[in-house]
């Protein structure tokens, strides 16, 4: 999963020529991109993919393949949005359609996201209840989260430090079992075990087919992190189409052969009852159960400090937005350290409102991460969707007619409407809700200000 994290170009390249050629030797080349945009994909998002999937049934096989390549269209939108724009991030984008618009696309991301950062810290603790099965006690995964959020919260105001590193290397070790599972795990794979974990959700094929795709996205949101990092790049225009699909290709496959293969190793039951179903899988295909728990903590620990790095990359974005006038003037506030304290705090509170909705619920450890899933997923669409028709706009602004680029946005957004019928029905109302309600407020907001500043300048 991503955030936006998009800067502003600095004016210190232009007064000192020295300093630029430094700062160029230090950008990512193709490899380097590749990279950012597979640990930017291929992070926490994998983890709970196999236990959610396995309450619908193998036949999510299809539904991976047609999410991916309504994906794969998404992710051309950023790589040719990176030619286009200086700034290429959804919230930009969505902002040059219409300053409603971008308002609350802003608004949008940058809670879309936050939700999803609970569904990390989430996913991690499913990772540790194999050592403390308490955690699969609504109670007491309720209480474990929100004091996790609040140690983020005090942590976070001296920035993360050390938990960057902490994070790089835990996510390699994740990939690895990852990676592992999907080609190791084939020796023990049966046909036989897959067909019979078909379509376990009593629903139609069509309807089993629609049911995961809100979580499947899910696995594929970041696909713009190169785009909106392109000044980190070496020959963006380049590098960023190249490192963008092949990074998005590789996740690809590893996220479809981890989760087949584990399919055909297990029954659908035991998957459904292991949060911690790569820990499982490493220990069939080692016979093994020490490896088992290793991977276990190894995934806990990548999830609960990428939480921490995410966090504070959703409080950045949330000030961008604040100091566009988009959001609260709180989230603009930083402290010493230049980390935005009073935002850490907002954002903390929020996070804790969710989790105790969830508590209220009595959300287990899936059906929590599933929930919360699904509602930032449905968030998140409304800023992909609007960077397709800033991007048609900008054909007709320079008067280009790109059928390329009509066919690009015409499936992508076919792809992210789908994702809608995979929500229930509380789910899909909360969303409408904000959809109506916040580009509102945001108009009379915006309006009101530009009525001030026209007084002013009246006078």
């Amino acid at each position: 999963m991503s955030n936006d994290t998009s800067d502003t170009k600095s004016s210190d390249t232009e007064k000192n020529p020295a300093a630029s050629e430094s700062r160029d030797t230090r950008k990512l080349g193709v490899v380097g991109a590749t990279f950012l945009i597979i640990s930017s994909l291929a992070g926490s998002g994998v983890i709970a993919l196999p236990q959610q999937l396995a309450f619908t049934g193998s036949i999510t096989l299809v539904s991976f393949i047609l999410v991916t390549i309504g994906a794969l269209f998404l992710t051309l939108i950023y790589v040719r949005a990176g030619e286009r724009f200086d700034d290429p991030s959804p919230t930009a984008l969505a902002t040059t359609v219409s300053p409603v618009v971008g308002a609350t696309c802003g608004f949008f991301y940058v809670y879309g996201n936050l939700i999803s950062n609970v569904s990390i810290l989430i996913a991690g603790l499913g990772y540790l209840a194999m050592f403390l099965p308490l955690l699969n006690h609504p109670m007491v995964l309720g209480i474990t989260v929100i004091a996790l959020i609040w140690l983020f919260v005090v942590l976070s105001l001296k920035g993360v430090g050390i938990i960057t590193k902490v994070v790089s290397i835990t996510v390699t070790l994740l990939l690895i079992a990852v990676v592992l599972t999907s080609i190791l795990g084939w020796m023990e794979f049966s046909s036989a075990q897959f067909a019979e974990n078909w379509n376990v959700s009593g629903k139609s094929d069509g309807s089993a087919i629609m049911a995961g795709f809100a979580i499947l996205i899910f696995s594929y949101v970041g696909v713009e992190s190169v785009a909106t990092n392109s000044e980190q790049i070496e020959n963006p225009k380049k590098v960023v189409p190249i490192a963008t699909i092949v990074g998005f290709l590789i996740v690809a496959i590893f996220y479809i052969l981890s989760t087949t293969v584990i399919e055909g190793m297990f029954a659908a039951k035991v998957i459904q009852d292991a949060p911690a179903s790569f820990a499982l899988s490493m220990t069939r295909i080692f016979d093994s159960e020490h490896v088992g728990e290793v991977v276990s903590l190894v995934m806990a620990v990548a999830c609960i400090a990428s939480f921490m790095v995410w966090g504070l990359n959703s409080v950045s974005a949330a000030k961008t937005s604040a100091d566009n006038g988009f959001l609260p003037k709180a989230y603009s506030h930083t402290n010493r350290f230049g980390i935005p304290d009073k935002g850490l705090i907002i954002n903390g509170v929020i996070m804790t409102v969710v989790e105790l909705v969830l508590m209220s619920m009595g959300s287990n450890i899936a059906e929590a991460f599933a929930i919360s899933v699904t509602i930032s997923v449905l968030l998140l669409l409304f800023p992909y969707f609007w960077s397709g028709v800033a991007l048609l706009k900008q054909d007709h602004r320079e008067k280009k007619t790109s059928r390329s680029n009509m066919i690009i946005v015409a499936i992508s957004s076919l792809f992210l409407i789908s994702a809608f019928a995979s929500a229930t029905y509380d789910e899909l109302i909360m969303v409408i809700a904000m959809g109506m309600v916040i580009p509102g407020v945001y108009a009379i907001l915006i309006t009101t200000r530009m009525v001030s500043v026209k007084d002013e300048d009246d006078s």
